[in-house]
């Protein structure tokens, strides 16, 4: 919880006026209108807590369309326990839960990446080099 004394850096237009009124008025007036404001005034501003994201729906689209080794339904698995832990309030736990599930989602697209890669040079690259020669 950060506190703050309330002060502006810039005047707004209200507070040009006043200091126009405080350079034609007299001193006293002046004082008067100095005091007047509230010095003691504080404004707390509280820092939001930040949820970690679960990657459930990476997590289904790894389960359904790459899933070498099993990776998407741990990381699926992994999702839905970061998803629960999220809820009941425990954010560190979920924290955990959610950096598995996105390793995990990770490591099954890089597999699958390197699985079409290797497809396409073995099925239609080498082929095609070997008519040639």
């Amino acid at each position: 919880m950060i506190k703050a004394h309330c002060f502006l850096h810039r005047p707004t237009l209200l507070h040009k006026m006043e200091m126009k009124e405080v350079r034609s008025a007299p001193p006293s007036e002046y004082q008067e209108l100095q005091f007047n404001r509230d010095p003691d005034t504080v404004v707390t501003i509280v820092n939001p807590v930040e949820h970690p994201r679960d990657y459930v729906v990476w997590s289904i689209c790894s389960f359904f369309h790459a899933n070498p080794f099993c990776l998407g339904l741990l990381a699926l698995i992994f999702s839905f326990k970061a998803r629960d832990m999220k809820v009941t309030g425990d954010l560190q736990r979920a924290r955990e839960y959610s950096k598995w599930a996105l390793g995990l989602n990770v490591a099954a697209l890089i597999i699958l990446t390197l699985t079409i890669l290797i497809l396409v040079i073995v099925l239609i690259i080498i082929p095609v080099i070997l008519r040639y020669i």
